[in-house]
């Protein structure tokens, strides 16, 4: 018989000590949870996705600010070519004095090649006339 009161004082400690441990995994998990209850996601769900919202909206502001100096740049550059290309007009060489002068379709960049009886169109800022070559 004392073999089995020994067997029970066993069983019996086992399962205190089970219990123990059981206690001691829920007092755990419990404190986890509490742990994770307590971060501000679940305290304001509403917070982390109001954030993520302004995160968004000043990188949107951010590309929008690009977009518009590379716009105002862009702009910049063009007007400065334009600028140039206008410069370089063969209009703009007329208003400032200068004619173009052509027989035929042939414009005329040398006295050389005229000769005398030449029929030949001079063209000005202001119109165009005709001339013979004397």
């Amino acid at each position: 018989m004392q073999i089995h009161g020994e067997l029970q004082n066993r069983l019996i400690s086992y399962s205190f000590r089970y219990k123990q441990a059981l206690k001691k995994k829920i007092e755990i998990m419990k404190l986890r949870y509490e742990k994770c209850m307590s971060l501000r996601v679940f305290k304001e769900p509403m917070q982390n996705i109001n954030e993520k919202y302004m995160l968004i909206d000043i990188g949107v502001r951010n590309i929008r600010e690009y977009i518009m100096n590379k716009l105002k740049s862009d702009k910049s550059k063009q007007m400065e070519l334009i600028s140039k290309l206008d410069g370089l007009s063969p209009l703009k060489t007329l208003a400032r004095g200068y004619s173009i002068v052509q027989s035929g379709n042939n414009i005329i960049k040398s006295s050389k090649q005229l000769k005398k009886g030449d029929e030949i169109s001079i063209r000005f800022s202001d119109g165009n006339t005709n001339a013979k070559i004397l």
